[in-house]
């Protein structure tokens, strides 16, 4: 579960873990273009909050760095407070 973000050159999509807490932070993935990436963008635009998704997908390296080739995505509900 994460967030869909600019690199910071701006020129590519990343995908940003959510950090639980519990261990160290995941470094963000380079996300492949393709109609999932869109539809990510898609539904940021047309969204009145930030949205978090579920992805799934196969990870590669090149040079590095890791890359994401997403193959299923799903939004996330926002999380309920419970007291």
């Amino acid at each position: 579960v994460g967030r869909l973000q600019k690199s910071p050159e701006g020129a590519q999509a990343q995908f940003v873990f959510e950090a639980d807490g519990k261990s160290l932070r995941e470094p963000p993935l380079v996300i492949l273009p393709n109609t999932k990436l869109m539809m990510m963008e898609n539904a940021i635009t047309g969204a009145t909050k930030d949205l978090r998704f579920r992805v799934s997908g196969m990870i590669t390296e090149f040079r590095g760095r890791n890359y994401l080739l997403l193959e299923k995505v799903t939004v996330e509900p926002e999380p309920r407070q419970q007291f």
